[in-house]
């Protein structure tokens, strides 16, 4: 072989390599993209039911057992809220729960993430139970910002912690005007 031959021998397998590498590449990112999106789906999910759950059991009791499916066994036996009583004077019937994820963000190797959220109780309805003491009201469900603490256990998430940031946050106006807010126009 001459040595023009070698060249073009030496150069076609260095563009195989290089192609092959940068498919490699392409790939890797691919996978970790998805695994990435997959993560912070699970996360989305478990902390919005999740938290709803929470809220349903301290407002209307329950099967505490149940909220073992989101949260660690050492979150629902340290958690104040869970074992407070506060709504126990009363049967609520029905309750708007409000949600909102702040930060989501996970890599794909992490064992931990951290979701910031925004909870709200839009409305409490019910009614004092039988024995209740006279005159009570419904309890306000305070507005809240917390940092809400997961963790990877035996391939799966769990709610390990929930850092209370700032109760009764101020709302950011709507960027645009509520009508209902507006008065009713004078009959002529």
């Amino acid at each position: 072989m001459s040595r023009n031959q070698y060249a073009i021998a030496r150069r076609s397998i260095w563009y195989l390599l290089r192609t092959m590498l940068s498919v490699a590449l392409v790939i890797v990112l691919c996978l970790g993209a998805f695994v990435t999106a997959m993560h912070i789906s699970n996360l989305y999910i478990l902390v919005t039911e999740g938290l709803e759950l929470r809220a349903e059991y301290i407002l209307q009791g329950g099967e505490i057992t149940a909220l073992t499916e989101y949260f660690t066994e050492d979150f629902v036996a340290k958690d104040p809220a869970l074992y407070a009583g506060t709504y126990g004077d009363f049967d609520v019937s029905n309750f708007i729960y409000k949600l909102e994820i702040k930060r989501l963000f996970v890599l794909p190797w992490h064992k931990t993430a951290t979701v910031k959220v925004y909870e709200k109780m839009l409305s409490v309805s019910g009614s004092p139970r039988e024995g209740a003491p006279e005159g009570i009201t419904l309890p306000e469900w305070p507005a809240a910002e917390y940092n809400v603490k997961l963790t990877k256990t035996d391939g799966r998430w769990y709610i390990s912690d929930m850092l209370l940031l700032m109760n009764s946050p101020e709302e950011k106006p709507l960027p645009t005007p509520d009508y209902s807010l507006l008065p009713s126009p004078e009959p002529q």
